[in-house]
């Protein structure tokens, strides 16, 4: 398999699932990417606090925090951070819940390693237009 290495990010990933989120990880560090893991949306919030990042990857149902509410969250304190769902709901989604929630993406389980880097890279772009929107207007 061939590897295109873009801009290396900084990616939050939130999941409940131990094997999934280490799938994940796998998969982001080997397209060049770092990877902070949490193994829910409460720790997640608390790294987002502390730290940068350029990307959040989140599992849809996890107890305590579901994807949504992280969604949220991360829009909240940081709207130019793009917020990827990982689900295996698929497309049984509703659009409207999409936008409310500030979901940038959504990939459906089982995914595909070349569908997580795609997805990264796409929106890598995405976060790099939007911090300079930001800094425009300060």
């Amino acid at each position: 398999m061939e590897r295109e290495v873009s801009q290396a990010l900084t990616i939050l990933v939130i999941d409940d699932d131990d094997r999934v989120r280490a799938l994940l990880k796998d998969i982001l560090v080997y397209g060049g990417h770092r990877v902070i893991e949490a193994a829910d949306g409460i720790v997640g919030m608390k790294y987002l606090e502390q730290g940068t990042f350029d990307m959040v990857l989140t599992d849809l149902g996890m107890p305590v925090m579901n994807g949504w509410e992280v969604a949220k969250r991360v829009k909240c304190k940081a709207p130019q951070i793009p917020v990827g769902l990982i689900t295996g709901w698929g497309m049984q989604l509703e659009e409207e819940k999409i936008k409310e929630s500030g979901v940038d993406l959504v990939i459906s389980k089982p995914f595909q390693v070349k569908e997580i880097l795609d997805a990264v890279s796409q929106h890598a772009g995405l976060y790099s237009q939007r911090r300079s929107s930001l800094n425009t207007l300060q």
